[in-house]
């Protein structure tokens, strides 16, 4: 009577009480005694409860199943509600990681679905009570969404499996808590009974490489935590205690999806991009392809991104001003009213750096782009990130992240260069190529050295190294000097090349009257040189 397994309708038949007659036991004073109503309570829930809450589930996720046969409402639910990681962190559709657990596209998988919620919700509200049962399922399912999301970042997902792993988990932990209160016959649907429906069906999906397996392990943590926590709502002396915990868990589900919101780009994980010497971090879940400007980089799976990052050789070293005159330049060609909203200096790897946000519309779609421009030398390595204007903000904190984890190293051709050249410390050509590779890298005493050794070592290669000489002079003015470009024409006064780039040479040093000089009297000794009409010409241009 204490454990409510006798109820007040069981007829008993107690000699020193009723004689040989069999009466209703809650006819006898005995019963109101000894009997706990909250036991009777529990006891008769678990018989005869009406298990609203898994009806209103089960029948919910049929309707949305049937909704999506209707003529494009599938691919609208796919593309809205499923649980996939890069519309939740980039975007912040946080509430992706609940509605993926009402989505069914297949009658199997609908089947067999809402055959364990309907199995393992009615035994467990009927235990637990249907708010309890509401908050598992619940929380199963977001336990369940973020797990899948954080560990399978660039797999979609659907369907009420990781909450019906919840209610599964929750079922099993609620049997070995109250073992001895459950009667018999309701024993076989909690505990030890109910184990193998939760093992097996792990197991399977663990083994097959298209079921969410993160999902599944996910919603069984949240469901058992739940019933570890819980208990059973028949009892009055629990209820506050079980709605303390709902709420405290429930806040804590939406302070989670708060904070996926707010911080979700902070989550986005990140590889590192190869470029030359420069490491970029990338979103790792992008796929690689061909940007608006003309880039190979990569691409969101939202559609509302793209990041690159690259390298672009010029003929001479650039100054970051120009860098950045020379990337809006190649803007222009495809967006519309560009604008730089931020210019600001930063160092990379000891080398000068722009930091820029520009907006500008694309195709009529208001966009911005967050842009880092170092300039090496010759060399401008670019790192950008360009968003749909309204994720903007989102996309700027995923942008600062990516731009701290840059690194520069030297070009891969320097490092050759110099390793040939130590190898061969005698010859000519390793120095040449070496002076080459360090003045387009933005090392000009490096090249300086290895030129002068080169010419040393060069003999009848002179000319050709006199010529590397005087344009390492006409990209570092300040490194060159007016009477050593003289000593190389006069050296040389044979060779149009490298009268040529010696007039080149006096024109960056500030010698133009030397330069025009330089190429009238190489006119007047080699009339038919077009090279040197050219380069007369270039000169005479504004």
């Amino acid at each position: 009577m204490r454990r409510g397994e006798l109820t007040a309708d069981t007829l008993v038949r107690l000699d020193v009480v009723t004689g040989r007659r069999f009466v209703p036991l809650g006819e006898l004073e005995l019963f109101e005694t000894l009997a706990d109503p909250e036991e009777r309570r529990f006891r008769w829930s678990l018989r005869n409860a009406a298990p609203l809450v898994t009806a209103v589930l089960v029948g919910s996720q049929v309707r949305v199943y049937l909704w999506s046969k209707l003529p494009g409402a599938a691919d609208l639910l796919v593309d809205r509600f499923t649980n996939w990681a890069p519309a939740v962190l980039e975007t912040g559709e946080v509430y992706r990681l609940l509605t993926y657990g009402f989505l069914h596209l297949s009658f199997t998988h609908l089947a067999l679905n809402m055959l364990f919620l309907a199995y393992a919700g009615m035994n467990l509200e009927r235990a637990m009570g249907g708010r309890n049962l509401a908050s598992v399922y619940l929380v199963s399912v977001i336990t369940g969404g973020l797990l899948s999301m954080m560990m399978s970042p660039g797999r979609p997902s659907l369907g009420a499996s990781g909450g019906d792993f919840g209610l599964i988990a929750a079922s099993v932990v609620f049997g070995w808590k109250h073992e001895d209160r459950l009667p018999e016959v309701a024993r076989q649907y909690f505990g030890w009974a109910i184990l193998p429906y939760l093992v097996y069906p792990l197991f399977l999906g663990i083994s097959s490489s298209t079921v969410d397996n993160w999902g599944h392990l996910g919603g069984l943590f949240g469901g058992a935590a739940m019933a570890t926590w819980l208990q059973p709502d028949a009892f009055e002396r629990y209820r506050a205690e079980n709605r303390f915990v709902r709420r405290a868990v429930m806040a804590l589900c939406v302070g989670t999806l708060i904070g996926v919101a707010a911080w979700g780009p902070r989550l986005v994980p990140l590889s590192a991009v190869e470029v030359g010497g420069l490491s970029a971090p990338c979103p790792r879940p992008w796929k690689e392809g061909w940007t608006f400007t003309d880039d190979w980089g990569r691409l969101s799976e939202t559609r509302k991104a793209a990041f690159v990052a690259t390298t672009r050789t010029y003929s001479r070293p650039l100054s970051t001003d120009e860098a950045v005159d020379a990337f809006i330049e190649q803007l222009d060609a495809r967006a519309q009213a560009i604008q730089v909203t931020r210019k600001g200096s930063v160092q990379v790897g000891g080398w000068e750096a722009a930091r820029l946000t520009l907006r500008f519309n694309l195709a009529g779609t208001p966009q911005v782009m967050e842009a880092l421009l170092i300039t090496q030398g010759a060399h401008v390595y670019r790192v950008h990130l360009h968003a749909e204007q309204s994720q903007g903000w989102r996309y700027a904190q995923l942008a600062a992240r990516m731009f701290q984890g840059v690194t520069l190293d030297d070009p891969p051709e320097l490092e050759e260069a110099r390793l040939r050249s130590q190898r061969n410390r005698r010859s000519w050509k390793p120095a040449w190529e070496l002076g080459r590779a360090a003045a387009t890298a933005g090392y000009p005493e490096e090249a300086e050295q290895a030129f002068e050794r080169a010419y040393r070592y060069a003999r009848e290669k002179r000319p050709r190294v006199a010529v590397s000489i005087l344009a390492y002079y006409a990209d570092y003015p300040s490194r060159g000097s007016i009477e050593r470009v003289r000593e190389l024409v006069e050296a040389h006064s044979d060779d149009v090349r490298v009268v040529l780039q010696a007039a080149e040479a006096y024109d960056r040093m500030g010698a133009s009257d030397m330069a025009d000089a330089l190429l009238q009297e190489a006119r007047v000794r080699w009339p038919e040189e077009y090279l040197i009409e050219r380069a007369m010409q270039t000169r005479a241009e504004p």
